[in-house]
């Protein structure tokens, strides 16, 4: 425990984030303070809102700046601890950093929590059981409030949040479920691994068309990870009284966190809507519970876990950007180590 390799920000992105945006460097292992942890990192995971903690502003987090590791959800364990409630050897989840080794702490806008021992793959505390996977059912449950009869519309749904949001409408009793995707492939998959009744491929598709043959009484409830012109167009099929969830808006690339809003925004006026944001921070004190209904429903077959896995620390600069570029369905996860 000698040599820390760290990815560091080299220069804020201008568009685009790109590999070439970091550098790698070695430091000493961090020595923890009063209330830190020091872990030992064992997965990255990647989330398009990594993109926004890149920007001057930071979103709705702490902007990253350049010479520090880049920010990233994380599972690892513990080296040492000033912390009583965190032991040598402990597996946790939480706020990381591209190291091999980073102090934590418990205090932060999310828990660091304590992964159980479990006959599912440590990983999945980072996907179904993480960041996407809470997301998709607070806002699902609480945020869009599906249930019987209700006509769901998933866009971006072979990512690592909307992957799940559809499944979850289904596991609520929703009557019909629809997922948004870019090319045939990813369609299939929505429809044959997902779970999803129909598909719409926004890159060869009508959408408009597509949405009135597949939702004819209109839209109940829209689970929106894309914003721009889709969340413009779905403003035209959501059935009165609708709800819509902005949970993303990977059609920005997120480069700015100010964003162009919808031209059709008097839908909510005309069609009484209701739209609202999620952000799983609000929902920390809850986090437990939702797990446990998530791992019920894995346990009974009810939800279909996709996850992409890649090997090697010196590859993550080169996943994160394929975030945006199309990537395999489910959640991206980088192995770095084993626990000991």
């Amino acid at each position: 425990m000698t040599i820390n390799r760290q990815w560091l920000l080299a220069r804020r992105p201008q568009g685009d984030v790109r590999p070439d945006d970091f550098r790698l460097a070695e430091g000493a292992v961090p020595v923890p303070q009063d209330g830190d942890v020091l872990v030992r990192s064992l997965f990255f995971g990647f989330d398009a809102s990594q993109r926004i903690w890149l920007t001057d502003d930071g979103g709705y987090m702490p902007p990253i700046m350049p010479g520090e590791a880049m920010r990233c959800m994380g599972i690892g364990q513990v080296v040492e601890s000033r912390n009583p409630d965190y032991r040598p050897g402990d597996l946790v989840e939480g706020f990381m950093s591209w190291q091999d080794y980073c102090l934590v702490r418990a205090d932060g806008p999310m828990p660091l929590r304590h992964l159980p021992q479990a006959d599912y793959p440590i990983s999945w505390n980072l996907g179904v059981f993480g960041v996407g996977g809470l997301t998709a059912y607070f806002g699902v449950a609480d945020g869009l409030k599906v249930g019987p009869g209700d006509t769901v519309v998933v866009s971006a749904a072979t990512g690592a949040t909307g992957s799940l949001a559809g499944q979850i409408a289904r596991a609520r009793g929703a009557k019909k479920v629809i997922g948004i995707a870019g090319g045939p492939e990813k369609c299939r998959w929505i429809v044959e691994q997902a779970g999803y009744d129909a598909a719409i491929d926004y890159r060869n598709d009508d959408l408009g068309a597509k949405l009135k043959e597949l939702a004819p009484e209109g839209v109940n409830a829209y689970f929106d990870n894309v914003g721009g012109d889709m969340l413009d167009e779905l403003f035209l099929h959501m059935a009165p009284r609708g709800r819509i969830l902005i949970c993303g808006a990977m059609s920005s690339g997120y480069t700015d966190v100010k964003l162009q809003g919808p031209a059709n925004y008097m839908r909510i006026c005309t069609h009484q809507l209701t739209v609202q944001g999620i952000l799983l921070f609000f929902y920390a004190d809850q986090i437990p519970q939702g797990a446990a209904q998530l791992g019920q429903w894995v346990a009974e077959g009810r939800i279909h876990v996709e996850e992409n896995r890649q090997h090697g620390f010196e590859k993550a600069p080169e996943l994160l950007p394929t975030l945006f570029s199309g990537k395999a369905p489910g959640k991206l996860v980088l192995h770095i180590a084993d626990p000991v």
